[in-house]
């Protein structure tokens, strides 16, 4: 069995590497074949933006989980130096995303980014070391305390932002549904005191509200909600971009421009390419050198 591990480990190492290397280039591809799109005439679907983050009207910025830096997104990751005997390596220990979403502005519109599941990279990106889980505030690197290292990444608002997802349009309810909604608010309210409603509404002195006068009800709660509903805020249609259910159809949020970010997966689609390569070769090696003892102790 043991001589079969480095074999079985070449091959699956080998296989890996080839679907990285294959998985890298299509992204490039997709990148350099998807053409920009705008916000306000952005098609519903798989489209390209890019813009500047912003912060919403009214909204205040997020605040990093290590540094306290203000930001629109951050992700962190904490390891922990480890000895065991000759050996030693960094172990993740926590790791966490911000998921709020992004507001993107690329001049014609505004889109919401839900980050949630997207592959983000950022220019925006330190690490550093201290001898306590969390960072200390005010306190640098030090030689005498490298026991944990952090490491947080960034999106801060005026970055220029490049994404790839699912763009969707959310229009408002229409009026006439609005209208009804609040009517039935109305009516819910004007119940609770129903002797009032009977003083208010009842024409023939019964005491009590008929059908004829309960359609008096109804049209008078109709024409308050629609006073109310006219001079509420309009609400406006609501853009979104997020996770495309298409495996075919990447998720990406970058600090970049297309052309570099392209340019990028095809050197990491080549690195990985070479990896492969190397794993095969290594594992023709050991058949051939396999075969060749086979060979001898026959």
């Amino acid at each position: 069995m043991n001589d079969y591990f480095p074999l079985v480990l070449l091959a699956l190492l080998s296989l890996v590497a080839a679907v990285a290397s294959v998985s890298r280039l299509r992204r490039a591809r997709i990148i350099e074949d998807t053409p920009t799109s705008k916000i306000r005439s952005a098609p519903q679907g798989y489209v390209e933006l890019v813009g500047y983050g912003e912060l919403a009207d009214g909204q205040q910025p997020l605040l990093s989980k290590l540094g306290q830096h203000a930001c629109l997104w951050y992700r962190y990751r904490i390891e922990r130096y480890e000895r065991s005997g000759k050996n030693s390596h960094w172990r993740n220990i926590e790791g966490h995303s911000s998921d709020r979403p992004l507001l993107l502005n690329d001049g014609s519109g505004h889109c919401y980014i839900y980050p949630d599941r997207a592959d983000i990279s950022s220019h925006r990106k330190r690490s550093w070391y201290g001898n306590s889980r969390y960072p200390i505030p005010g306190q640098g690197s030090s030689l005498l305390g490298r026991r944990y290292r952090y490491t947080e990444e960034l999106l801060c608002e005026g970055d220029l932002i490049y994404t790839l997802g699912l763009f969707e349009t959310h229009h408002p309810v229409r009026d006439s549904e609005r209208n009804n909604t609040r009517m039935m608010e109305i009516l819910s309210d004007w119940k609770q005191d129903y002797d009032r409603l009977v003083t208010r509404f009842d024409r023939n002195g019964d005491g009590d509200i008929d059908l004829e006068e309960w359609q008096l009800v109804r049209s008078e709660a109709l024409r308050q909600a629609e006073r109310e509903n006219r001079s509420a805020k309009q609400l406006m249609p609501v853009n979104t971009l997020s996770y495309s259910p298409s495996r075919q159809q990447p998720f990406i949020i970058a600090t970049s421009e297309p052309e570099s970010l392209s340019r990028r997966y095809r050197w990491q689609s080549l690195a990985w390419l070479l990896v492969s390569l190397g794993c095969a070769a290594g594992l023709a090696w050991l058949l051939v050198q396999q075969s060749a003892s086979t060979i001898s102790a026959a």
